[in-house]
């Protein structure tokens, strides 16, 4: 579909349209006046309101552009930094001193590196709202379906993740008394379509900055703990550590506690100055790192090597009023990730399957909020059903974060920055983006071989699906 003008996000120079007509010596402007956007780039064709002289072109079937930088670096911690910081000093152990330190600094830089690349790809290319669509613009077809698929999939895999471990925080919450565990995953279904309603990762913003506080204070609540716990268990600490097994576990657990960038062209797309994005990186990636490395050293040196020290770390605390305090905050934190991953999903399926008409994001219509709400019931119930019916999904999900998080997160945006500026960018930067592309595969091979290990390890050990007594 030929439109007439590129959409442009709304932190860019505000142009008059009849000015852009007349300037025919602008070149730059001729080719997005006559830029033909092939239909499938944006899993949907271009359409536009008229808009009042001077005014800016939107796409009125997408939320628009309106989140500041700090908020959006909220959303950016909410979803990066989840409950996976509590699993990070049993990792310490697993891999010792040395290469936990190293293996938690080299991923930091080179997930930053590699979210820089994707920001660059979005200034060249506003108009691409979502990883699927860069996946078409540079693989075409195949690579959207291909892609997509697996990019969408690890969405609802880390919304389905999330519901379990609310699950788990509840049944540890009211541990002793018997309740079926469906029971602890209706709950976490019923909140999120609730929230789910906020339509944009606008609207989610706020929720995201009450998730992020309540992610460092379990934290802080723990660390304060820590010291108490280590007295006469006789802890220890080793440069290395022992198994290559559980090493590659570890190192896995690690990668993907950073490994987010699947959602990063939708934060782009809805910021009211897109150029402020690396403000919003590079804050998240920092406070992340500080409170990632803090914790997993600090409970390391205390609970190291000792059978106090357990996964997530939160269960070494004593049954008493400071866990129960902490399964609340964490109940309420993962509740942000899940609802910003079913939003996505939930506009991305209304998209594709609404065959009654495309829905305008402005529309709130009674007809246009029941028709979002069935389809986000399909998503968030999807989620639950899956959580139910598959036992061992925590480590499924490891093996799905291997497959799609190390290649949207390391090696595929270096591969698009590449073949987009491969004849501007310098020497240095070549030897930067295709050592994040071999980290990258190599990583997938690897946590590939993790997430089976896990899977067969876990088979078995859960119980039957939709059992009141299977462990979560």
């Amino acid at each position: 579909m030929k439109v007439s003008n590129e959409i442009q996000p709304s932190s860019s120079k505000s142009h008059n349209l009849k000015t852009l007509y007349s300037q025919e010596k602008d070149v730059e402007d001729l080719e997005a006046l006559s830029r033909e956007i092939p239909e499938g780039e944006t899993e949907f064709q271009y359409e536009k309101e008229k808009e009042p002289e001077g005014g800016e072109l939107e796409d009125v079937f997408e939320p628009p552009r309106r989140t500041h930088w700090v908020m959006t670096t909220f959303l950016m911690i909410s979803y990066l930094i989840g409950v996976g910081v509590l699993s990070l000093p049993s990792a310490f152990v697993s891999l010792g001193w040395v290469p936990g330190v190293l293996l938690l600094t080299g991923v930091v830089f080179i997930t930053t590196v590699t979210g820089l690349y994707m920001w660059k790809l979005h200034m060249k290319y506003p108009h691409i709202r979502s990883y699927a669509a860069m996946y078409y613009h540079f693989f075409g077809r195949a690579g959207q379906i291909i892609g997509g698929t697996l990019t969408y999939l690890m969405f609802f895999g880390i919304m389905t993740a999330d519901f379990l471990t609310a699950a788990l925080s509840w049944k540890s919450l009211f541990q002793g008394h018997h309740v079926c565990v469906t029971v602890w995953f209706v709950i976490p279904f019923v909140v999120a379509l609730v929230i789910g309603q906020l339509r944009s990762l606008h609207g989610i913003s706020w929720i995201a900055f009450v998730g992020a506080l309540c992610i460092f204070l379990p934290i802080v609540m723990t660390c304060s703990k820590v010291p108490e716990l280590s007295k006469g268990v006789h802890p220890y600490t080793t440069i290395a550590g022992d198994s290559f097994v559980n090493g590659v576990v570890a190192m896995t657990d690690i990668v993907f506690a950073f490994a987010g960038h699947l959602i990063f062209y939708e934060f782009m797309a809805e910021m009211r100055e897109v150029r402020d994005f690396p403000k919003a990186l590079l804050v998240s990636q920092l406070v992340g790192f500080v409170f990632c490395m803090f914790t997993a050293a600090f409970v390391y040196v205390y609970l190291g090597n000792t059978n106090v020290l357990q996964s997530p770390v939160t269960l070494s605390l004593p049954h008493n009023a400071l866990r129960d305090a902490i399964n609340v905050i964490l109940i309420i934190h993962v509740t942000a990730p899940s609802v910003m991953g079913g939003n996505v999903l939930t506009r991305a399926v209304q998209r594709w399957l609404q065959c009654w008409g495309r829905r305008k994001f402005e529309d709130t219509s009674l007809a246009q909020r029941v028709s979002f709400f069935f389809w986000s019931l399909l998503v968030y119930g999807a989620g639950f059903l899956v959580a139910c019916a598959i036992p061992f999904f925590n480590e499924l999900i490891g093996l799905l974060s291997a497959l799609v998080g190390s290649s949207n997160s390391f090696g595929m945006p270096a591969i698009m920055y590449l073949i987009q500026f491969r004849r501007t960018t310098s020497w240095w930067n070549w030897i930067l983006a295709l050592s994040c592309i071999g980290i990258g595969y190599t990583i997938l091979g690897i946590g590939s071989y993790a997430g089976v290990y896990t899977i067969i390890q876990a088979v078995g050990n859960h119980g039957t699906p939709f059992s009141c007594d299977r462990v979560i």
